[in-house]
C-alpha cells in the first residue's frame, strides 16, 4: 500500500486552504488563526473551524470550480496507473479538504481518501467543517488503515513533502520535493526529481 499526502505532493499547491482564501479573498482575515495554530495557541481543529467559517454561504459549484484549475504535477497520473497495474492499494491521506481528496481519488484511480469535510447545505458552503485529519493524526490513521486493510506496516510506503507525511517509523519513507529539513531527515528516500515516476524506483 503506499500513502500520498495531495497538497504539494500529487499537485503544485503547498495549501489548499491558504489557495482558496487567495482565490476567495480572505486570507487578509485568515492569517492570524493560521500564525495562532503556528505558535501553538489554539488546536488544529480550531484553525480550521476558524478557516471554514469565513466561507459560510459561498457556492459549493463556486469552490468546485476554483479546485478545477489546480493541476497534478508531472507523472503523478503514471505513477497512479503503475501502481494500479501492480495490484498496489493506494490511499490519498491528506489534512486538506475532501472536495479536493476525493476528486483526486477518482481522477487518479486511488483505493481511499481520508481528508478534512466541509459541511453544504442546499449548494452552499454553511461554514462547518468535520476534522478528520490534522497534520499530527496521520500516524494514527495510517496504522488504522493498515490493520483495516490487512497491510503490514512494514508493507506500506508514504510519499510526502512534509516532516508529518512521514510519521511512521516502520513504513518505506519517501520525502517527495521535500518541504522542510524533518522530512529529509526522516526519509529512507529523497526524490527531488520534479516528475514522480522517480519514486517508482523504491516502490516497485
Amino acid at each position: 500500500m503506499v500513502v500520498f499526502d495531495l497538497d504539494g505532493t500529487l499537485t503544485p499547491v503547498d495549501s489548499l486552504w491558504r489557495y482558496l482564501h487567495d482565490a476567495f479573498g480572505t486570507w487578509g482575515q485568515a492569517k492570524d488563526a493560521a500564525q495562532k495554530y503556528r505558535r501553538g495557541e489554539i488546536s488544529y481543529k480550531a484553525w480550521a473551524e476558524t478557516d471554514a467559517h469565513y466561507w459560510a454561504g459561498a457556492p459549493l459549484a463556486q469552490m468546485k470550480d476554483i479546485l478545477e484549475e489546480i493541476p497534478y504535477g508531472e507523472g503523478v497520473r503514471e505513477v497512479f496507473n503503475e501502481l494500479r497495474k501492480r495490484e498496489v492499494k493506494t490511499v490519498i491521506l491528506s489534512a486538506g479538504l475532501s472536495i479536493l481528496a476525493e476528486k483526486a481519488a477518482k481522477e487518479l484511480g486511488a483505493d481511499l481518501s481520508i481528508a478534512n469535510e466541509l459541511r453544504t447545505e442546499k449548494g452552499r458552503l454553511t461554514g462547518e467543517v468535520i476534522v478528520k485529519v490534522a497534520v499530527n493524526s496521520k500516524q494514527e490513521i495510517i496504522e488504522r488503515l493498515a490493520s483495516q486493510l490487512n497491510v503490514p506496516l512494514q508493507d506500506v510506503a508514504l510519499v510526502g513533502d512534509r516532516g508529518f507525511d512521514l510519521p511512521n517509523e516502520q513504513c518505506l519513507k519517501i520525502a517527495y520535493k521535500p518541504k522542510d529539513e524533518v522530512a529529509r531527515r526522516k526519509a529512507d528516500f529523497v526524490v527531488e526529481d520534479g516528475d514522480m515516476r522517480a519514486i517508482l524506483q523504491y516502490l516497485i
